[in-house]
């Protein structure tokens, strides 16, 4: 029987098949990274884009969140050359979307902080006006994504 993850602001969570995770998100990036051979996969709720400045949980801060959900991941059993993310979020919640907002941020952080680490990023569904849901299935890979008033995507 499988079983439904919430992963809150600054949480971070693995899970393997047939588990799910499932975040909503505003200015926040989810990232969901999986490995389809294993079938297990983790996800983060990043805040913000750099733990420079503040304290908090690793899932809070971009650098923190995908160094803490890569470490977990491999250890859950994925393999480091077999893993892909996706990314949801970064929304300009609060007026008209702009360069260089909290989301916009949050999403260049979270990209560089894959790059990084060789973590190919294969979909993203980021930026916009509205929150979203996000949902992870790790034993496909498959990411869905809602965005509030719209039909879900899987990406």
């Amino acid at each position: 029987m499988s079983q439904m993850h919430s992963i809150g602001i600054a949480g971070l969570k693995v899970v393997a098949q047939p588990d799910t995770l499932r975040t909503t998100l505003g200015s926040c990036v989810g990232v969901a990274i999986y490995d389809r051979v294993a079938k297990i996969g983790g996800m983060v709720h990043v805040m913000l884009p750099s733990s420079e400045s503040g304290q908090g949980d690793p899932g809070k801060f971009a650098d923190t969140a995908v160094d803490t959900l890569l470490d977990e991941v491999v250890s859950a059993g994925c393999k480091k050359e077999r893993l892909s993310a996706k990314l949801a979020g970064g929304a300009s919640m609060f007026g008209p979307a702009k360069a260089n907002g909290l989301g916009d941020r949050n999403v260049q952080a979270v990209q560089e902080r894959l790059a990084k680490h060789g973590v190919k990023i294969v979909a993203k569904e980021v930026g916009g006006q509205k929150g979203r849901k996000m949902m992870l299935t790790p034993a496909t890979g498959e990411v869905e994504v809602q965005i509030i008033g719209a039909e879900p995507t899987v990406i």
